[in-house]
């Protein structure tokens, strides 16, 4: 209490501290090189896909996450609407060059590395990538597991090739032509084996006692075996053997011999070379024949095919699990619309040997197709699964992606900054003076939680807001406003305001305002139940964060775009002076601000946009993570070492100064 005392009266007696100059340690005059300078820390980036097959038909319905390249943590969420795109603005680290795009989706790649250009990141996929809009697809090929994992059985059987094959693994006798694989097909292959949804819990029909899994061939005919998808982890070999119908083999002794197909099964960036759609031919056989696939486990080694973990054949009674339910490692079945046979493989031993295994059937993704189409049985063969089979509430997002499958009014949720993450606020609370520019006065983490119905609208958002400190003699507030009418809202929960400062409307909205503005709290030293400075001097006891969280419930579903950019506009409440608020530089004050304070003292926001000093310094900055602030009376610029270079550059260099990197902070400064 005695130091607070002290700093208001040196605050009365010698006004506010010199604002600070960037130039002073090289002798060099003030000036004011940053007017056009914003010093934000993310920016607007358009995030524009479209995915659609190779006769333009959409891919609806695909969810789309947006992972840090370097964390992994998902920066958006969103599912390609009925014409197959997806189109938002959003507000990114401005140090990101590039993100990495994951679909999750049966047929598509899996994983893409996608630059950031011109403030945009665009993908147009049409049947396949267009490398001019990528720098990487799928996974690295050192991803795949190599060399053998303890579960090798010796082969009794002769191993056989249909064609010799490349230094990749793929075989010569590719047919030239690549099966059209359509939208609509590989909505129905998704919806049957979704990617880590277990068949025993999903499709548990799949594996009944008497579902056929193998090719029983009732008339002479050509077969085909079409490459659709693989998500293994293993470099997987595929092929198969024969038998007359009514003598299926009961052990592996009774089989002779296997034909290899694909002597790895991995796609173009997955440890492989193979493309969606490349076919090749099985062969013509009698009718009585049966066919049955073959999976060799982590069957290629890199040049050849040696060193398998374990085999699994369609034949489940030859497979290696002792427990009878566990056997079955395919599933096959029959596309009536388009006259397909799909193929389903599970490689992993269902016992879990040699690791966990997610029991989804779908490492290695096949067609078959044959001449004449009835030439194979369909008979205990179970149906193709279709979209919204499985979508309780019908909303369009199946179950197995629906985070809310049983409310239509919601479907996934997407978080800002990152589900993992939070950002940061740090506000000097002088304005319009300059203050010591330790930007610790208030220091606030912040996330949202997004939550939208399955076209894309926002129904609802839950923010969590962390004050971390506040090294202020005020008694200061903290709100931020959203760019919709406060009427939009339906209610908000959470807050913290006392009976006088702030008046409300009915639905928890400020009072007198155009826009959304919500007050988190008119009073963060009461939250902490303290009087002094708060987390700033490293000689006093670190207290607790207190967090705050709000459930905002909106009257209607909105875009995202129309509440505003998140995270919105915070803004400090300053010395419970209702119309003094202190904003982000550029950002706009709320309509009780005090408009009379503008250019004043060091305030330039009627020449230099709003809250920018005379040399265009800011009174708040935004970080898009958690904020390691400085210490009382420690300059930012020296606690955070580029910070000046990057202030300097106008951001173009050191655009990512706050991160904990080498050389970057003298931790003697930093709380």
């Amino acid at each position: 209490m005695k130091r607070l005392l002290i700093y208001f009266a040196a605050s009365i007696l010698f006004g506010c501290v010199p604002e600070p100059d960037f130039s002073k340690d090289t002798k060099q005059p003030e000036t004011s090189e940053y007017g056009a300078f914003d010093f934000a820390t993310t920016g607007s980036v358009r995030f524009d896909v479209q995915f659609t097959d190779a006769q333009n038909q959409p891919f609806k319905g695909i969810s789309l996450e947006l992972k840090h390249p370097e964390t992994g943590q998902t920066l958006h969420k969103a599912f390609t609407g009925s014409n197959g795109r997806y189109s938002e603005s959003l507000n990114l680290p401005t140090y990101l060059k590039e993100v990495i795009l994951e679909t999750g989706y049966i047929g598509l790649p899996n994983r893409l590395v996608v630059p950031i250009k011109n403030k945009a990141i665009v993908l147009n996929y049409q049947g396949e990538v267009n490398p001019d809009q990528v720098i990487q697809y799928d996974i690295d090929p050192q991803w795949k597991v190599s060399g053998n994992s303890g579960s090798r059985i010796e082969a009794t059987f002769e191993l056989a090739y249909a064609a010799p094959y490349d230094a990749s693994g793929v075989p010569s006798n590719i047919l030239p032509q690549l099966d059209y694989i359509s939208s609509q097909v590989l909505e129905y292959i998704n919806a049957s084996l979704p990617e880590s949804q277990p068949v025993p819990t999903y499709h548990p029909t799949y594996l009944a006692d008497g579902k056929k899994t193998t090719l029983d061939v009732v008339e002479e005919a050509d077969v085909w075996l079409t490459f659709v998808h693989e998500g293994a982890g293993w470099r997987n070999t595929i092929g198969y053997y024969t038998y007359p119908t009514n003598q299926p083999p009961n052990s592996l002794d009774e089989i002779k011999k296997i034909t290899v197909l694909f002597p790895n099964l991995s796609k173009t960036g997955s440890g492989g070379n193979l493309k969606t759609g490349q076919k090749v031919k099985i062969g013509r056989f009698l009718p009585g024949t049966s066919v049955g696939l073959v999976l060799l486990a982590n069957g290629w080694d890199g040049t050849k095919v040696s060193g398998w973990n374990h085999v699994v054949f369609a034949d489940k009674k030859i497979n290696p699990e002792p427990n009878a339910s566990l056997k079955q490692h395919n599933v096959l079945l029959w596309d009536e619309e388009n006259k397909l046979f799909l193929l389903g493989f599970e490689d992993v031993r269902r016992d879990n040997i040699p690791f966990k295994c997610d029991q989804d059937f779908n490492d290695a993704i096949l067609f078959v197709s044959s001449n004449p189409i009835r030439a194979i049985s369909t008979v205990n063969v179970s149906p193709i699964d279709k979209p919204g089979t499985l979508d309780r509430d019908g909303d369009g997002i199946n179950d197995n992606l629906d985070e809310y499958p049983d409310d239509a009014t919601k479907a996934y949720d997407s978080y800002y900054p990152s589900a993992t993450g939070y950002g940061s606020f740090a506000f000097e609370d002088s304005w319009p003076e300059m203050g010591d520019y330790d930007f610790n006065d208030l220091v606030v983490d912040y996330q949202y939680k997004h939550t939208f119905n399955g076209a894309n609208k926002v129904t609802e958002i839950k923010s969590k807001f962390k004050f971390r400190a506040a090294g202020a003699g005020f008694r200061n507030g903290f709100g931020f406003q959203m760019e919709i009418n406060p009427n939009s809202i339906k209610s908000i929960n959470g807050y913290k305001i006392g009976p006088t400062l702030i008046k409300t409307n009915p639905n928890g909205t400020e009072a007198g305002q155009s826009k959304a503005t919500i007050i988190v709290t008119d009073n963060v030293h009461l939250l902490f139940g303290v009087s002094n400075f708060i987390n700033t001097e490293g000689s006093s006891s670190t207290l607790d964060p207190k967090e705050l969280q709000l459930t905002i419930q909106l009257n209607n579903p909105v875009n995202l775009s129309e509440l505003g950019s998140a995270p919105y506009n915070p803004f400090v409440i300053i010395a419970q002076e209702r119309g003094r608020e202190v904003h982000l530089p550029g950002y706009s004050p709320t309509s009780l601000a005090k408009t009379s304070l503008f250019g004043t003292a060091d305030d330039n926001s009627l020449q230099a946009g709003y809250y920018k000093s005379r040399t265009s310094l800011p009174w708040g900055i935004h970080l898009p993570e958690s904020f390691a602030y400085p210490k009382e009376k420690a300059d930012i610029r020296f606690a955070h070492l580029q910070f000046k270079t990057w202030a300097k550059s106008s951001g173009s260099t050191y655009l990512d100064w706050f991160r904990d990197l080498s050389g970057y902070r003298d931790r003697q400064k930093i709380y």
